[in-house]
């Protein structure tokens, strides 16, 4: 079902490229686990993102978000903070976003999301797209919502958590998409 679910909004997905877990939250962590390094968040961000991080004693940097883009980071200041970060001896290799931000209600516009890609691809950071709002856009006609997997495949696994907007939150659920090639193909 998931991977049919990416196959028609235009992310063709297989099997082994798919996980489940009970919930974003230990995909997240696992994740996290798995790429290393220290984390980059956009401010605000979910409630939920950073205490995942820390449960691993890594280190999260957040970086603002432009006006009514919330969930995306300002490219500019995505590059400063890895520069600082890197400056100061971290290691920064995960960026997690948002398209369809959930504290902010808001979904940037298609060239803020490509400039932050772009951004975070030229830095060498993995992309973590927390896809679960996306189903739920409140204003459809302002904007087109499209995500980093669309403009970065190899780069960004999505992951969307079912009980936000498919299932009752009794039923935690959730999937991950996971790049076929590139260097992150490994991560599932």
């Amino acid at each position: 079902a998931a991977c049919g679910y990416w196959t028609r909004r235009g992310l063709p997905a297989e099997r082994d490229h798919v996980a489940a877990a009970p919930g974003a939250a230990p995909l997240l962590l696992a994740l996290t686990a798995a790429v290393g390094g220290d984390v980059l968040l956009p401010r605000p961000c979910a409630a939920w993102w950073e205490p995942q991080v820390r449960l691993l004693g890594r280190s999260v940097y957040h970086v603002p978000t432009p006006a009514e883009c919330g969930g995306v980071p300002d490219p500019y200041a995505l590059l400063e903070t890895v520069r600082r970060v890197r400056a100061e001896g971290g290691s920064p290799r995960l960026l997690v976003m948002s398209v369809a931000d959930d504290p902010t209600a808001t979904v940037p516009p298609p060239e803020v999301v490509l400039e932050a890609v772009e951004a975070a691809a030229g830095e060498g950071l993995h992309i973590v797209s927390d896809e679960t709002w996306r189903d739920t856009l409140h204003r459809p006609r302002e904007t087109v919502l499209v995500g980093p997997a669309e403009m970065a495949p190899e780069r960004v696994t999505v992951v969307c958590d079912l009980s936000g907007a498919f299932l009752p939150p009794a039923l935690p659920a959730a999937v991950a998409r996971f790049p076929a090639g590139g260097p992150a193909a490994a991560l599932r």
